[in-house]
């Protein structure tokens, strides 16, 4: 098993460093985001008959590729059956993007290779507790970026991206005692912060840039605090030194106690009537006997 593996795995590594190097016109790097949507395109198409074309997916660690798509079909066997479908011009769309499906994929016509296509997913994973969601708390968000052969750490070959936190409109986040990055890589980034009055539902943005300087893809975080300062809130109570006696209106004093009271001779009275009834439908009755 193990030298069947790692010949295939120096294998992709070389056609990697290759193809990043040349990136000609048959290869393609494409982004998303986990959840998303893909297109995997499939180029220099001599034919439209999509019955001749195949695609095959690997993820690193795996010990051979498994094929996706037969004779224009995808497979039924394939775990992304259910998200995935075949366009016109053969080519792909994934949708709901997993993990798992960061790889490499190759366009297939009669078993030639055309077109190898990267996939590279984006996500962002909230590292703080629950208690420092709130004004002055700290604010820990890791981004990571599941390639297709590195997933969160990234080779220092892997120059066709880079990494980067952003404001909402694509500026990058300034240098400053603010905003720390800490556990930085090509594929890995993590953001601490603490939480300002203004943070409270804004969207924190990773972003993936292409060597071009091109924004690829990019995923949004909003920090909603769910907690209250304890101080802010201790501010808006009553001071223990201030006497603040709960008063009603007298209106509700009076309505409290006429009410009881109302219901009491309410009841007697109905009581009454009643006894009356019985009574008078007694003495007919015995009329009738007499």
């Amino acid at each position: 098993m193990t030298g069947t593996k790692n010949p295939s795995r120096v294998l992709l590594v070389t056609a990697l460093l290759l193809t990043g190097v040349r990136c000609n016109k048959n290869t393609v790097f494409v982004y998303s985001t986990v959840g998303g949507d893909a297109l995997l395109p499939c180029t220099s198409l001599v034919t439209a008959d999509c019955s001749l074309i195949s695609w095959t997916f690997f993820k690193d660690g795996q010990v051979r590729f498994t094929y996706e798509v037969s004779g224009g079909q995808v497979r039924q066997d394939s775990d992304k059956f259910s998200r995935m479908s075949i366009t016109s011009n053969c080519s792909i769309h994934l949708h709901e993007l997993r993990v798992d499906d960061a790889g490499s994929y190759m366009c297939l016509n009669q078993g030639n290779t055309i077109t190898a296509v990267y996939l590279s997913l984006l996500t962002i994973t909230s590292i703080s507790k629950v208690t420092d969601l709130q004004l002055g708390g700290k604010l820990i968000l890791s981004c990571v970026l599941f390639t297709y052969y590195d997933a969160g750490s990234c080779k220092i070959y892997s120059s066709v991206f880079s990494l980067r936190w952003a404001t909402k409109d694509g500026t990058e986040l300034p240098r400053d005692s603010r905003y720390e990055m800490t556990d930085q890589t090509r594929c890995n980034i993590t953001l601490v912060t603490k939480l300002q009055r203004d943070d409270n539902n804004r969207k924190w943005r990773c972003q993936v840039d292409t060597a071009k300087k091109h924004r690829a893809a990019f995923q949004d975080f909003t920090s909603t605090f769910l907690l209250h300062n304890p101080s802010t809130v201790q501010a808006l109570l009553p001071s223990a030194t201030m006497h603040c006696h709960v008063q009603l209106p007298i209106s509700r004093i009076v309505l409290c106690v006429a009410l009881p009271f109302m219901v009491v001779i309410v009841g007697f009275f109905t009581w009454r009537t009643d006894q009356r009834a019985r009574a008078s439908t007694n003495g007919i009755e015995l009329q009738e006997l007499n």
